[in-house]
């Protein structure tokens, strides 16, 4: 087939994407529920004062990307002769701020627990036995699981991005603790992927002003892939082929976050830091191939080449 006039033409185009699915709730082969882990491990003091949660050890956990929670746990690490000196709670970047622990363990010691409120049991219940946590404690796995006092599904549907604050006070002046490690594990919303092609024949050897595909032209291609939300893309993968009657120009790839910004350079191998900057973009006979490891809520990606009409 000879490509001919001016008009978009993607009969032939067969295109692959895949992405890793980032969501709860939903099972298919090929998809899988995706945990991001996030860990604060600084050690600190926890002080002790009679007034509940005066003056608190707070513990920062940035979240870097942008995405929407469907799913959260937070795992903790705390040695302490009494935990049911212990009040902990969480609150996320948007202020929405949940109990996790509230003076209970009697005279149990130390906390070594993942919070996560699909469990059955309540923390409230830990009362039989000491936890292990001191400085070379390996977490996660964390020792024990359990249900928070408050539930961890009040932060689902929020932006996950920014700075979680985990707070701990000992309100009984009695014993004294160490915070160890905290790991926040957050299942994302899924992303949906969105895909947009054009063509655009550059130049011929027949008009000056308004060049169509005919043999011998030149025509520059560009797809765009979008992350319609609400979650983080991840594992971002997919194949084209160059249409057919046309010749590839040898190193014409180019990336950017549209179609109208595609000014970064992709060389025609699979390998280099280019692959990464932030997507890659090989060339293999006649199969274009287009990678990027992550992709926020909104955001995208392009990818222009060029060919010669034969």
């Amino acid at each position: 087939m000879v490509i001919y006039g001016d008009r978009i033409i993607w009969r032939w185009l067969r295109t692959v994407f895949f992405a890793m699915a980032l969501w709860a709730g939903w099972s298919s082969p090929g998809f899988a529920q995706t945990v991001i882990s996030y860990t604060n491990s600084v050690d600190g003091n926890i002080s002790e004062t009679l007034t509940p949660c005066a003056n608190p050890l707070n513990r920062i956990i940035n979240v870097p990307e942008i995405y929407t929670i469907a799913d959260i746990n937070i795992g903790v690490l705390i040695g302490h002769a009494r935990r049911n000196n212990l009040i902990i709670t969480l609150t996320s970047p948007a202020g929405t701020s949940v109990t996790l622990f509230r003076n209970t363990g009697g005279t149990r010691s130390n906390l070594n627990v993942l919070f996560d409120s699909a469990i059955p049991t309540s923390v409230n219940t830990h009362s039989a036995a000491n936890d292990t946590a001191a400085a070379g404690t390996v977490a996660p796995p964390f020792q024990r699981s359990f249900s928070p006092v408050q539930s961890l599904n009040t932060f689902n549907g929020e932006n996950a991005n920014g700075n979680w604050t985990l707070s701990i006070c000992d309100n009984v002046a009695a014993n004294t603790g160490t915070f160890f490690q905290s790991t926040l594990s957050i299942i994302p919303l899924r992303a949906t992927l969105s895909v947009t092609k054009i063509s655009v024949a550059q130049f011929d050897f027949v008009s000056a002003t308004n060049p169509k595909s005919v043999p011998g032209a030149r025509v520059r291609y560009c797809i765009t892939i979008s992350n319609d939300g609400p979650g983080l893309a991840t594992t971002i993968s997919g194949t084209d082929i160059i249409p057919p009657n046309t010749s590839y120009v040898p190193n014409s790839l180019r990336s950017g976050t549209d179609c109208a910004s595609t000014l970064t350079a992709e060389d025609d191998d699979a390998v280099g830091a280019d692959e990464s900057d932030p997507m890659g973009a090989s060339v293999s006979g006649s199969v274009l191939s287009l990678s990027a490891p992550t992709m926020a809520n909104a955001a995208s990606f392009a990818l222009a080449f060029l060919v010669t009409v034969n």
